[in-house]
């Protein structure tokens, strides 16, 4: 019975997961067209300087949220970016904060769930 509860739990994690990550892929686009000194597609609306800092910053939070959204899945590092083996792989540097995106994805599935 545990398993079951624990793999719907997983699901609707994925789900919100997929979720946050569209909305960050869009605002990262949003921050890519700010950036440009020239040829904007959108009007200006943000100082060129600070939508590379946000980029940037987006760009590593993203890379973290895929890496979540693959563990989750239930595949490994080296399958989720295929550059690296798994011995050496980058993202195990930031392992600590990818497992803390899960669990407290986890906890608010199950803190809703008892509601």
């Amino acid at each position: 019975m545990e398993t079951i509860i624990e793999k719907t739990t997983d699901q609707i994690a994925l789900e919100i997961l997929k979720f946050r990550i569209k909305e960050r892929v869009e605002k990262q686009k949003f921050y890519k067209d700010q950036r440009k000194a020239v040829h904007n597609k959108l009007p200006r609306t943000m100082d060129p300087q600070k939508a590379a800092s946000e980029h940037s910053f987006y760009r590593h939070v993203l890379r973290l949220d895929y890496a979540a959204y693959g563990l989750l899945k239930g595949k490994t590092f080296s399958q989720i970016e295929n550059k690296f083996p798994e011995e050496n792989h980058p993202l195990n540097q930031w392992k600590r904060e990818i497992e803390f995106t899960i669990d407290a994805l986890r906890k608010a599935v199950d803190k809703n769930k008892t509601k």
